[in-house]
């Protein structure tokens, strides 16, 4: 399996809009009325997220920076000169479509039912039919009327996430795994500027990875996932 860690804030905000755009698919199709009280969970911690700072102005400046980075790819005589230009074409097409866009979230902040039911989630079990009668008066609407409202609450969310997606996989496309070996648990090296530093680890050796750094320097320790002690771990290793 593979492990995904940040080197900076803005990276670890990135994965973490990632995660709960994931957490939010999986359950925005289920029809069981539960399986939309977990997608309102994640909602709601996007929601958190997307409250703090200017997340689109700092998300166009990464494309722009990914763009420069395509550029000096290009001059490489082994690039994939097409490929390029299409991932340079994405790139300025979804930077234009942010830079005119509304700011992202402003539907999930204005909508009344979203309003009224956002506190509640943070009570252990507050979210019983006595607490939130309106929440459970809209769980009880045919799964075909659910499903286009919380569809328009992410509607001006939808170009965010496509621009994340496209940053994060062409971060991670952008390096190759090396062997290493992680001596006695416990492995260290410079991350030259990387934005996210990537672990595959065999989910068969019962470990798994910690990192703690910043975008010059990290380090690694691999941790016992049953009783047992660590000797020295082979992975793999990625610089993005």
């Amino acid at each position: 399996m593979i492990y995904d860690f940040p080197l900076n804030e803005k990276s670890r905000t990135y994965l973490r809009l990632e995660s709960l755009f994931s957490q939010i698919g999986d359950n925005l199709e289920q029809e069981q009325p539960w399986g939309h009280i977990a997608c309102f969970k994640a909602i709601f911690d996007l929601q958190e997220l997307l409250e703090r700072g200017d997340l689109r102005a700092d998300l166009i400046k990464d494309l722009e920076r990914l763009g420069q980075r395509l550029n000096r790819w290009a001059a490489l005589p082994e690039a994939d000169l097409e490929q390029i230009d299409h991932m340079q074409t994405e790139i300025v097409t979804l930077s234009r479509q942010l830079l005119n866009s509304p700011r992202p979230g402003a539907k999930l902040k204005e909508d009344r039912l979203l309003g009224t039911i956002r506190q509640r989630f943070s009570i252990p079990g507050g979210l019983c039919a006595f607490d939130v009668p309106h929440l459970h008066h809209w769980l009880a609407l045919p799964h075909a009327q659910r499903l286009p409202q919380m569809k328009g609450w992410l509607a001006d969310i939808t170009l965010m996430i496509e621009a994340i997606r496209l940053l994060l996989r062409l971060w991670r496309e952008s390096g190759s795994f090396s062997d290493k070996i992680a001596v006695n648990g416990f492995y260290q090296d410079v991350a030259d500027g990387a934005e996210l530093i990537r672990i595959r680890l065999e989910h068969a050796q019962e470990c798994y990875p910690t990192l703690s750094g910043h975008k010059n320097r990290f380090a690694l320790r691999f941790l016992p996932a049953t009783d047992r002690s660590i000797g020295d771990v082979p992975f793999q290793l990625a610089c993005c």
